[in-house]
C-alpha cells in the first residue's frame, strides 16, 4: 500500500492594524508550530509532511534523476531537453542553475522540518506506552531523514552550514561547517535513526524507514568516509536474521509498480498517480504541496521514454560498459544490458518492447534511434506511457547496493575471498558468469567499479561513485571526448557550487565563497 505524502503549510497572521486588545484576541481557527503538534496524530503529519519533500522540486518528482544521471553520465542530453538540464549535461552550469537550487533548498527544507518533528516530539509526553514508543520511532524516522539530507550536502557541496535546531534565530546565517563536523553530524542522526525504528512495518505504513534502512545508509556513509572496517561491521548484519533482505529473483521487478513488495527494497521513494484532477497530474514542475493532492506520482518514465518526450539517451559509455572481456579473455555481453535499454543485436540491449502488453498485442521491435532507457520504464506493458503517470517507485537503498558496498568495503581492506561472493551473488541474479578469482586488489577494484556501473545505472549512484573513488574528471572527460569530442569536467567540479540564493541571504556564506564557486 502507498504512503501517502501530504503535507499543509499553516499560516499565522500577526498584524491587524487594530487596537491592542484586539491584537491580544486569539484566533481559534489558527494555530502555530506552538499550539500544534500537541499528540500522535499531529507529530505523525509532521513526519509525514518530512518525507514528503523527497517529491518537491530538485528531487523524486523531477530533478534529482536528471542532476545524478546527466552529471555521472549514464544519461546523455537529447534534442527535447531544456537548457537549465543541458547545463547539466556540458558542465556549463553556475550558481544559479534551477535544479541544483531547487536541490539545495529541498535539502534544507528537510532538515528544517526534521528539526521541527525532534523538537516537538521531545516536548510532547506521551501518557501511554504506545505513545511512547511512537515518540522515539518519529525521533528516529525524523533523524534519518536528517541524516540523508545532510549526506547528499556533504557529498555534493563539501563544507555546507550545518543547521541542527528549529527556527534558531542564528540558523539563517549559519557559517559553513567544516566537512569533517558535516559527517559528524551524518553518523550522529544515523545512529539515533536506527535505535527506534522497527524492522518491518504493517501495509499501511510501507515507505517509512525501517531499522534496515538507517542502518545501510549508515553504512554508506562509513563507505564514503573510507571508513572500511567500520563499514562492514555496519553493513553485514543486514545479510543476516531479524533482517530478511534478498535479491528479488526478476531484476525487471525491483523497478516495476510492485516494487514495495520487492526483497530487494531497503528504502523506496513511493510514487502514486491518481486520475482525479487533470491540473494535478503535473504537479512534479512546482506547487507540490499547493496542488499536488494525492498525486506523487514522478515523471520519469514519460521524461526519458524514447516513444514520449525522449529527453535522453543511455549514454555511450555506459551501453559500451556491458561488453567487457571473460576470464577467458573471451568477448562478454552482460545480460543486464537487455534489462536496462533498447537498443540493436549488436549493444546488447532490448531489440523488442511491449512483451508484456495486453493479449492479442504482439511485441514490437525497437527503431528508434540510439540507445533508451528500459530500466524504470513501463515500456514492458504499454507501447507509450502518454501522460505523467508514472508510479514506478524510487529505489533510494536496495539489497544489491549492500552487497556490493559491502564487497568494497572488504577488497580495500584486503579481504577479496570475502568479496568475491558478493559479487557473484549479485550477477548470479541476472545470470551473469561467476569469477572464480578477484585477482589483485587493484583488478578487484576494477570489477566492483564495473558492477556497480552496471548494476546500479540510471539509480543516481555513479556521480557519487567517480568522486568518491576520486576519478571522476579523468572517467567522464574520457567518455564526453568520445561522446561530444570535448573535456568539459574542470578540477571546480568535484563539488558543486554553492546557490546564488543561498550566497545572497547568508553573509557568513557569502563571504567564504572563492572564485564564484564554492
Amino acid at each position: 500500500m502507498k504512503f501517502f505524502l501530504i503535507f499543509s503549510t499553516i499560516i499565522v497572521l500577526t498584524s491587524m492594524g487594530c487596537k491592542k486588545e484586539l491584537l491580544d484576541v486569539q484566533n481559534q481557527n489558527q494555530y502555530t508550530d506552538a499550539s500544534y503538534f500537541k499528540n500522535e496524530s499531529q507529530l505523525n503529519e509532521a513526519v509525514v509532511a518530512t518525507y514528503a519533500v523527497f517529491l518537491h522540486k530538485g528531487m523524486y518528482s523531477r530533478d534529482y534523476y536528471f542532476i545524478f544521471d546527466l552529471l555521472g553520465n549514464d544519461a546523455e542530453r537529447d534534442a527535447p531537453m531544456e537548457a537549465d538540464l543541458v547545463q547539466l549535461a556540458t558542465f556549463s552550469f553556475g550558481s544559479s542553475n534551477p535544479p541544483l537550487t531547487s536541490l539545495w533548498g529541498s535539502l534544507y527544507r528537510m532538515i528544517f522540518r526534521a528539526n521541527l518533528v525532534i523538537e516537538k516530539c521531545n516536548e510532547w509526553n506521551p501518557s501511554t506506552a504506545q505513545e511512547k514508543q511512537k515518540k522515539l520511532q518519529f525521533i528516529s524516522e525524523a533523524s534519518f531523514l536528517k541524516g540523508w539530507a545532510e549526506l547528499n550536502l556533504v557529498m555534493l557541496w563539501g563544507r555546507v552550514p550545518l543547521r541542527p535546531n528549529y527556527l534558531s534565530s542564528t540558523e539563517l546565517q549559519k557559517h559553513r561547517s567544516s566537512v569533517d563536523s558535516v559527517w559528524k553530524a551524518v553518523e550522529s542522526d544515523l545512529m539515533v535513526a536506527q535505535q527506534n525504528l522497527p524492522v518491518t512495518y504493517a501495509s499501511a505504513d510501507l515507505g517509512r524507514a525501517t531499522k534496515g534502512a538507517a542502518i545501510a545508509l549508515l553504512g554508506k556513509a562509513y563507505l564514503y568516509e573510507n571508513k572500511y572496517a567500520l563499514a562492514i561491521q555496519t553493513l553485514q548484519p543486514l545479510t543476516q536474521a531479524p533482517y530478511s533482505y534478498s535479491l528479488d529473483p526478476s531484476y525487471d521487478h525491483v523497478f516495476s509498480e510492485t516494487s514495495n513488495l520487492s526483497p530487494e527494497t531497503i528504502f523506496a521513494v513511493d510514487h502514486l498517480w491518481i486520475d482525479w484532477s487533470v491540473g494535478n497530474t503535473w504537479y512534479m514542475f512546482g506547487g507540490q504541496e499547493y496542488w499536488g493532492g494525492k498525486t506523487t506520482n514522478s515523471d520519469r518514465s514519460m521524461e526519458y521514454g524514447w516513444n514520449d518526450w525522449r529527453n535522453v539517451f543511455v549514454s555511450p559509455a555506459l551501453v559500451k560498459a556491458f561488453k567487457y572481456k571473460d576470464e577467458s579473455n573471451n568477448d562478454y555481453t552482460d545480460p543486464r544490458a537487455a534489462l536496462t535499454f533498447y537498443g540493436d543485436s549488436a549493444s546488447g540491449g532490448a531489440t523488442q518492447y511491449c512483451s508484456h502488453c495486453s493479449i492479442g498485442v504482439q511485441p514490437y521491435p525497437f527503431t528508434a534511434n540510439g540507445d533508451r532507457w528500459r530500466k524504470y520504464e513501463n515500456y514492458e506493458y504499454v507501447p507509450q506511457m502518454g501522460n505523467l503517470n508514472d508510479n514506478i517507485n524510487t529505489q533510494v537503498i536496495r539489497y544489491a547496493d549492500v552487497l556490493l558496498m559491502l564487497a568494497e568495503a572488504n577488497i580495500q581492506t584486503g579481504s577479496l575471498s570475502a568479496a568475491l561472493p558478493l559479487i557473484n551473488q549479485v550477477r548470479a541474479r541476472v545470470g551473469a558468469f561467476q569469477y572464480t578469482t578477484l585477482g589483485s586488489q587493484n583488478n578487484a577494484m576494477q570489477i566492483l567499479m564495473r558492477e556497480r556501473q552496471l548494476e546500479m545505472c540510471g539509480e543516481q549512484s555513479r556521480w557519487f561513485d567517480l568522486i568518491r573513488w576520486g576519478i571522476a574528471k579523468s572517467a567522464i572527460n574520457a567518455e564526453k571526448q568520445t561522446q561530444i569530442g570535448s573535456q568539459p569536467f574542470q578540477d571546480k567540479n568535484v563539488l558543486l557550487p554553492i546557490p546564488q540564493l543561498e550566497i545572497d541571504a547568508n553573509h557568513s556564506v557569502a563571504a567564504d565563497i572563492k572564485n564564484n564557486w564554492n
